[in-house]
């Protein structure tokens, strides 16, 4: 048995990362247009929860009525490489010293400078064989590409039916896995708890705490 785990709302939560960036990007904009940190900080993430992600940085220096040259490329480059206050979740942490015997890999997705600098904050590449991030390979082999997969399969010598994938994104990490005959399993925590998708798309398994997997796979 091989277990493979995504990264983010799946071994720590994904919101975390978001205020960390956040309270990074609010303390340089502070510091340059002497308004309160708190209340950028505050208006960051009101416009996250009303807009999602796309273009929170536009939105909020058009409010504030900010203007300076590049000043969104610097804002994505601090929220992107700032040191991020992150911790994995403790409950992943038992589960990762539970199957210390057996292969564990990460598979990611994201700007592999970024996902790179969340695995050193949060101090956990000892635990894993291998981690895979999807974007050195290429955007298109993201999940639902079974590219890294593929890597982990050859590198284990073993059948698909071998592999144990647990994610959060059920509008990408199960549909190519489940045709493999992938043990997949879903994590019900993060921003994607409540979303509901066919049944092809979602995991064989769902379960609210990854204290859960040894009822599963055991």
């Amino acid at each position: 048995m091989v277990l493979i785990f995504d990264l983010d709302d799946t071994l720590y939560d994904e919101i975390s990362y978001v205020k960390s960036g956040f309270n990074a990007v609010a303390y340089h904009l502070s510091y340059l247009f002497k308004i309160r940190q708190e209340t950028i900080f505050n208006k960051l993430l009101k416009v996250l929860k009303e807009n999602g992600r796309g273009k929170v940085f536009n939105i909020v220096c058009a409010h504030f009525k900010f203007n300076k040259k590049n000043l969104i490329k610097d804002l994505v480059n601090i929220y992107r490489y700032h040191k991020p206050c992150i911790k994995i979740k403790k409950e992943a942490i038992k589960v990762l010293k539970y199957y210390s015997g057996h292969s564990k890999y990460i598979v990611t997705d994201g700007n592999y400078l970024v996902q790179k600098n969340k695995i050193k904050y949060l101090e956990i590449s000892n635990y894993f064989k291998k981690i895979y991030y999807t974007n050195i390979y290429g955007i298109k082999h993201n999940k639902p590409s079974l590219h890294c997969f593929n890597k982990i399969k050859k590198l284990e010598k073993c059948h698909w039916s071998d592999l144990v994938y647990i994610g959060d994104n059920p509008h990408k990490d199960f549909i190519n896995c489940n045709k493999k005959k992938i043990l997949t399993i879903r994590l019900m925590q993060g921003q994607n708890k409540n979303l509901k998708v066919k049944k092809i798309k979602d995991a064989k398994f769902k379960i609210n705490n990854l204290l859960f997997l040894k009822k599963i796979i055991n």
